[in-house]
């Protein structure tokens, strides 16, 4: 394209980048550079420029062995585009989509691996299909509008609604008094009841809050029996755009109480004071995706686009069929 220019960007010019998401539809907290800087250890920003302009982007994180992949706890990235114009045809703004879409392509850094998560707002993935990237579905859901928090509540299903009674009931109580070294605990919790080993360790978890506590962009709900014990804890990041509920746990001796379910009523109901929407970064897992939809949300496509070599892919489908010891072995 004559009138487009892609570059890596400098990291005195991350604060154009940033501004850049918030006006992108794909655009959100994930992709933003202080983000970035607390969940990995190597990224680029490739952008398409057009007259002096970024049209276009992408973050790629990158690990040893010049792996490109979705860092912890950042379950979307992938391509962003500028706004579309009003008054632009939807045919000519498709064929602009993928034109810059296929600039950015070009200018890909050689890897061993790329997989990342898109955002459920970029859809036009033929770009990818016909340079040989793999396209999968994984699914998501979000109430997208927070604005009447009665009607969002009243989209609950029966049981979600019964839950949050029951633990009214009980005298269980939510407060956001306690900190991350408290979260943590409880998150450990779910996953010592699947006996799995946990994938981030305190002190990621520790950079990441300190940065968002900073910014006012996280809020940890917990929840308490009579006795103030805490048996349950979400904890969310937002922006203007969304609320993530991006961790949670619950003690499996009061898993029956509805804590949980209150918990995260609670966080959506503080959501709704900060943000326009309230994603629950669904899961494949039949249980979760379950629960999760249980809560009204619309059902959200996130595609999934990866590419590897062969010897990379052999290594990457023995570390994902044994990661519980992978993790404990080396505490990864």
């Amino acid at each position: 394209m004559k009138d487009v220019n892609v570059r890596f960007l400098n990291e005195s010019e991350y604060e154009i980048w940033d501004e850049f998401v918030d006006a992108s539809p794909q655009g959100n907290i994930f992709n933003k550079s202080y983000w970035l800087k607390h969940v990995c250890s190597n990224f680029d920003i490739l952008v398409a420029e057009s007259k002096n302009k970024i049209v276009a982007g992408i973050v790629l994180p990158y690990m040893k062995g010049k792996i490109y992949r979705n860092p912890k706890l950042t379950p979307q990235l992938g391509v962003l585009l500028e706004p579309r114009d009003p008054k632009q045809k939807y045919s000519t703004y498709l064929s602009r989509e993928i034109e810059l879409s296929e600039e950015l392509i070009k200018s890909f850094p050689k890897f061993n691996q790329f997989d990342y998560n898109f955002s459920y707002n970029y859809t036009n993935f033929m770009p990818f299909i016909w340079n040989d990237f793999n396209v999968n579905v994984r699914y998501t859901y979000v109430i997208e509008d927070l604005s009447d928090i009665d009607k969002v509540y009243s989209d609950f299903q029966y049981d979600i609604k019964y839950q949050i009674k029951k633990a009214v009931k009980s005298n269980i109580t939510v407060t956001d008094r306690y900190g991350i070294d408290e979260f943590y605990e409880i998150n450990k919790k779910t996953f010592d009841r699947q006996k799995m080993q946990m994938p981030y360790t305190l002190e990621l978890l520790k950079n990441i809050d300190e940065e968002l506590a900073k910014r006012q962009k996280r809020k940890i709900f917990f929840a308490e029996n009579n006795e103030g014990k805490i048996i349950a804890g979400v904890y969310i990041i937002y922006d203007e755009k969304c609320a993530y509920y991006l961790m949670g746990g619950a003690d499996p001796e009061y898993r029956n109480m509805g804590a949980q379910a209150l918990t995260l009523w609670e966080a959506i109901k503080f959501s709704s004071t900060v943000s326009k929407q309230f994603d629950f970064e669904g899961s494949m897992v039949r249980g979760i995706e379950s629960a999760f939809r249980q809560y009204g949300g619309t059902q959200k496509i996130i595609y999934n686009v990866n590419k590897s070599n062969l010897y990379t892919k052999i290594a990457i489908d023995f570390a994902r069929k044994n990661k519980n010891w992978i993790r404990k072995v080396f505490k990864v």
